[in-house]
């Protein structure tokens, strides 16, 4: 799934809030636990210190006989164990030959204790700390070793663990309660975060997707103008554009209809011949029949039949000047779906008479019932100016050949003559605007260019294939409407 701007602002601030809570966390532990640490090694130390001179004062005593040999050590080594504010492992006191004299396990009594940490211990004169690790790696215990000596006389050594259970406990609940407080100021923080993505955020995400949905033939796509910081003056910019852009179309636009309505002249120029044709020949039968009844008036049948045929000539005049008038008229409000049949037949209208005077033969391949989603004025644009340009390239005779079939969601119009053709060299020069191979006064250079405009109007395509003495197959694929 692809996210908005405004969705990565969201979590990307998300993130960085929780990468500083873990942050904050893993120093305020660390810092902690060293804290704890040094305390617990401090208290250690004082504790060696004063339990070793009771007890070094004990072995005295006992050394003089004053008291009973060994009650009042296993005393002070129990009532030290069982102190549950210093979480003690064990307690105990060893012999110079590193016997065990007294012990909080009653089962160590008499062992022999041997290791570096004892023996270095033996040789100071300080309290030596050691520390111990757990399964887990971290710090578990810490050892001391007092020495019990006094002016260079030894009396043994007193050994106790300490254990740092109750530091972990403490750091893990200093932990809890930055990560409980951190979330809780995420929770809070969410809405401000919310709401400055909106702020700052979406009005850039609103002004992509309105540049996203100006197109030509759309009205003005604005956006609101709220404050007047560097973001407010941004979506003015862009609604500035966008008014100078709809300017433009519109502009370009009636360029657009001016050209199209010089073609439609320079198509009308071009069928003069036909058109006068079609005209003369009922007007000549016209004057005949007025000449007849002038002389024969009188007869009542003689009139009506001749009156008839006056009709019958006015009615195909007024037809004929009807269909140019159609052609020449705009095409506002007309429906974009047209019978190919149908239109061919009234563009053949205009062209029969210059086909036979040119001995041009003329064949048909289109399925009567076919409909593209074309305009009927555009759809007759271009195949007068397709055909026109085929009918010029045969001045001399040809066989021009129009077929037309539904293809894979879409239908194919072909236009093929067997005209002069066209070069080469020249083939890609024939849409564009104002490029005309014929003579002076017999082209305008605009009949493709509009021809191609009309088809990409529908998104369709174009095809062009000429061989020069051979002719030229041009083709319109129209897509289906969906």
């Amino acid at each position: 799934m692809k996210l908005s701007l405004q969705q990565k602002f969201i979590i990307i601030a998300f993130l960085s809030v929780l990468a500083l809570t873990a942050v904050i966390t893993i120093l305020a532990v660390a810092k902690t636990r060293s804290a704890l640490l040094a305390a617990s090694e401090k208290q250690g130390l004082m504790l060696a210190r004063t339990v070793s001179a009771l007890i070094i004062n004990e072995l005295i005593y006992e050394k003089l006989g004053l008291i009973e040999e060994g009650g009042l050590i296993d005393n002070y080594v129990r009532e030290l164990y069982q102190r549950r504010d210093l979480a003690l492992r064990y307690v105990a006191v060893l012999d110079n030959s590193l016997h065990v004299i007294s012990h909080s396990d009653f089962g160590e009594f008499g062992k022999q204790y041997g290791n570096p940490f004892i023996e270095e211990a033996c040789r100071s004169e300080t309290v030596l700390i050691r520390k111990t690790t757990g399964e887990s790696g971290g710090i578990h215990d810490l050892e001391f070793a007092a020495p019990l000596s006094i002016e260079g006389k030894h009396w043994g050594l007193l050994l106790f663990s300490l254990s740092l259970d109750n530091v972990e406990e403490a750091i893990r609940s200093i932990a809890m309660q930055i990560v409980s407080l951190s979330l809780l100021a995420l929770f809070f923080l969410s809405i401000p975060i919310y709401f400055l993505s909106r702020r700052f955020i979406k009005p850039v995400i609103d002004l992509a997707q309105a540049m996203g949905e100006v197109e030509v033939e759309m009205g003005e796509k604005t956006m609101p103008v709220a404050g007047g910081d560097e973001l407010s003056r941004l979506a003015e910019s862009y609604n500035e554009m966008v008014r100078r852009i709809r300017a433009a179309n519109e502009e370009m636009k009636l360029a657009h209809e001016k050209l199209l309505q010089s073609e439609k002249l320079a198509t009308l120029g071009v069928l003069a011949s036909s058109v006068a044709h079609r005209i003369n020949n009922p007007l000549g039968g016209l004057f005949n029949c007025v000449r007849l009844l002038q002389r024969q008036g009188a007869d009542a049948d003689f009139r009506r039949n001749y009156l008839e045929l006056i009709l019958e000539g006015l009615e195909s005049i007024e037809k004929t000047v009807s269909q140019l008038l159609w052609t020449a008229g705009r095409r506002e409000g007309e429906e974009k779906r047209s019978e190919v049949a149908t239109v061919l037949s009234r563009v053949l209208k205009y062209l029969d008479y210059r086909m036979k005077r040119q001995e041009i033969s003329y064949r048909q391949e289109v399925d009567p019932m076919l409909v593209v989603p074309v305009a009927p004025h555009d759809l007759e644009e271009m195949f007068l100016n397709t055909m026109i340009n085929a009918i010029q390239a045969m001045e001399t005779g040809g066989t021009l050949k129009v077929t037309a079939e539904r293809g894979d969601k879409a239908v194919r119009i072909t236009i093929a003559d067997t005209g002069t053709g066209i070069p080469r060299g020249r083939l890609d020069n024939v849409f564009d605007l104002f490029y005309s191979t014929k003579k002076a006064g017999e082209g305008t250079g605009l009949g493709m260019w509009m021809t191609y405009e009309l088809v990409k109007k529908y998104r369709g395509q174009i095809e062009l294939d000429s061989q020069e003495g051979i002719g030229t197959r041009v083709s319109f694929i129209i897509p289906e409407a969906t």
